[in-house]
């Protein structure tokens, strides 16, 4: 296990994560919030980050694909809670390799809920590169937020082995295009 004490977080999601657990994320194993602070105990996860891979060009092209799918199963699981889950914050470091070659999110600090109401976010949380549009006041965190800086980390991983794809670069440019509702 792992204990991780954070300022900024949104105590309902990890309420909801350590209830519902999500394959493919650590698992919360006890959490408490004291003065302004919450206090995580999760599941520690063994592995090498996906921000080294990408470094090294340690990545073949059936693993990034399998590394895609395996974020894409993740994401799904967690926007099809409701309210949705957003993340806010895909990107490489946050993603460990497995000994068994598996893809897992971390870090939920940055995580909310979706509530439709809202016309935009008003403070940027997650990583600037990463961040979708609508993370810097240009609309609210959607779904499609954590589908932005999903597109963001495969042109990532794909420039890092100097891998070009017809198929793979479109869907990069549908994933990260200005207008999430495009």
């Amino acid at each position: 296990a792992i204990k991780k004490v954070l300022d900024v977080y949104n105590l309902a999601v990890y309420a909801e994560l350590y209830r519902n657990p999500v394959a493919g994320t650590p698992r919360i194993i006890n959490y408490c919030e004291e003065a302004g602070q919450l206090t995580v105990i999760e599941e520690y996860i063994s592995g090498t980050s996906l921000q080294d891979k990408i470094r090294h060009a340690d990545i073949a092209p059936s693993d990034m694909l399998q590394y895609t799918l395996d974020l894409c199963a993740i994401l799904e699981q967690l926007h099809l809670h409701n309210p949705a889950i957003i993340h806010r914050d895909v990107k490489p470091s946050n993603v460990i390799i497995t000994s068994y070659n598996r893809a897992v999110l971390l870090d939920f600090n940055a995580a909310k809920y979706h509530t439709a109401a809202k016309d935009s976010d008003t403070i940027l949380l997650g990583t600037q590169g990463y961040a979708a549009p609508e993370q810097y006041g240009f609309g609210a965190s959607s779904p499609q937020t954590d589908i932005y800086s999903l597109g963001i980390l495969l042109k990532e991983m794909t420039t890092s082995i100097n891998y070009s794809d017809k198929k793979i670069q479109a869907v990069i440019q549908k994933c990260t295009q200005v207008d999430p509702s495009g």
